[in-house]
C-alpha cells in the first residue's frame, strides 16, 4: 500500500513538473526573436510566401499561448508534434535517441555506482593513511574537473595513439560484419565517451560513500563484532558496505535520471546521437517542437530515476518503509 501511495506521488510530482516545465520553454522560446525559418529568410531562392505557408501549417504564425495550448493538448496523447528540423515525429526521434543513449548511460552508471562505492568504503577505512589520502586527491581532481576537458582529453587521447575511434557509435564500413564484429565495433566506440561520464560519477559517489561509511567505523555495532572475532571481511561487507548504501540509492536517482537525459557535452564531443546530440540539434535550429518534447523527456527521465531509487531503498533496507508512508 505504501509503494502504491509513493508510485502516486510520484505521479503527480512527474504531471505538475511536465506542466511547469513545458510552459516555461514555449515561454522562453517565445521571447527570443526568430523561429526555424528565419535563417532560410536569408536564402534568395526561398519565396517569403513559402515560408509563411509552413509558419502558418506548424502554428507558429500564432501567439505563445495558442502555440502552447496546441501542443498540451496533442501531448497529453503524447503526441508531441513533428520535428521541423528532422521532418520526423517528435516521439520516434526521442524514442531513437533513448535507445542511444541508453548504451552509453547505463555502463557508465553502473560502473561510477560499483566503483564509487568499493573506493569510498576503502577510503574510509584508510582515510588517515597514504591510501586514503591519495583517493582523497584523486576524487577532488576527477570533481573539480569540467566535462569539456575530459572529453576533449580523451580525444587527444585518440588522435595521437590511433587506440579508440575519434566518435560516433560505429564505424561507418560496418554493414558485412558479424555479431561480434559488429559488438566489438561498438564497445572500442563505447569506451572513451563512457568513461568521460563515468569518472564524475565514480568521483561522486565515492565521497557519499566515504562520508558514510566512516560514520559506522566506531558504531557499537561493528566494535561488537571485531569484539566476536568475525572476520574483516564479513565485517566490511555486512556491517560496513551494506548499511551504509542509503546515501549512495538516494543518490543514484538523480543520477540516473541525468546520465539517461543525455550527457549534452559528452555526445556532442563524441558525436554520439544521443538525447544530448538531439536536444544540441533542437536548441541550435530554434526547433520548438523537438525543444519541447526533449526538455519534458529529460524532466520525466529525472522523477523516474528518483522513483526507481526510492523503490530500491525500499526493498533493501525495511527501516525506509515507515518513513516511506508518511511522506506519501
Amino acid at each position: 500500500m505504501r509503494i502504491v501511495r509513493l508510485l502516486l506521488n510520484r505521479l503527480l510530482q512527474l504531471a505538475a513538473l511536465a506542466l511547469l516545465i513545458s510552459l516555461a520553454t514555449f515561454l522562453l522560446s517565445a521571447l527570443i526573436p526568430g523561429d526555424f525559418y528565419s535563417a532560410q529568410e536569408l536564402d534568395p531562392s526561398v519565396r517569403q510566401q513559402t515560408l509563411d505557408r509552413l509558419r502558418q501549417q506548424h502554428g507558429l504564425d500564432r501567439s505563445f499561448l495558442a502555440q502552447y495550448g496546441r501542443w498540451l493538448q496533442r501531448s497529453v496523447r503524447l503526441d508531441f508534434g513533428d520535428s521541423e528540423f528532422f521532418r520526423r515525429p517528435v516521439r520516434s526521434i526521442m524514442l531513437d535517441a533513448l535507445a542511444k543513449t541508453l548504451w552509453l548511460g547505463i555502463p557508465a552508471l553502473l560502473a561510477g555506482l560499483a566503483g564509487g562505492i568499493l573506493l569510498g568504503a576503502f577510503h574510509a577505512r584508510f582515510r588517515d593513511r597514504p591510501p586514503g589520502m591519495a583517493l582523497d586527491l584523486l576524487s577532488t581532481l576527477a570533481l573539480a574537473l569540467p566535462t569539456l576537458v575530459l572529453g576533449l582529453a580523451a580525444l587527444l587521447l585518440a588522435a595521437s595513439t590511433q587506440w579508440f575511434p575519434l566518435g560516433g557509435m560505429n564505424s561507418p564500413d560496418l554493414q558485412a560484419a558479424t555479431f561480434l564484429g559488429w559488438l566489438w565495433d561498438r564497445l572500442e566506440h563505447l569506451l572513451l565517451p563512457a568513461a568521460c561520464l563515468t569518472i564524475p560519477i565514480l568521483a561522486y559517489v565515492e565521497r557519499i560513500q566515504c562520508a558514510a561509511t566512516g560514520e559506522l567505523l566506531e558504531a557499537p555495532h561493528v566494535r561488537a563484532a571485531r569484539a566476536r572475532g568475525l572476520s574483516r571481511p564479513r565485517i566490511f561487507f555486512d556491517y560496513l558496505l551494506r548499511p551504509s548504501l542509503n546515501p549512495v540509492l538516494a543518490a543514484s536517482g538523480p543520477l540516473l535520471g541525468a546520465v539517461l537525459s543525455g550527457s549534452l557535452v559528452v555526445e556532442v564531443i563524441f558525436a554520439w546521437p544521443g538525447l544530448g546530440q538531439v536536444t544540441y540539434d533542437a536548441l541550435f535550429n530554434r526547433d520548438q517542437p523537438l525543444i519541447a518534447g526533449c526538455v519534458v523527456g529529460s524532466a520525466f527521465l529525472l522523477v523516474a530515476g528518483n522513483l526507481a531509487a526510492d523503490l530500491l531503498m525500499l526493498i533493501l533496507d525495511p527501516r525506509t518503509r515507515g518513513r516511506a508512508g508518511e511522506a506519501a
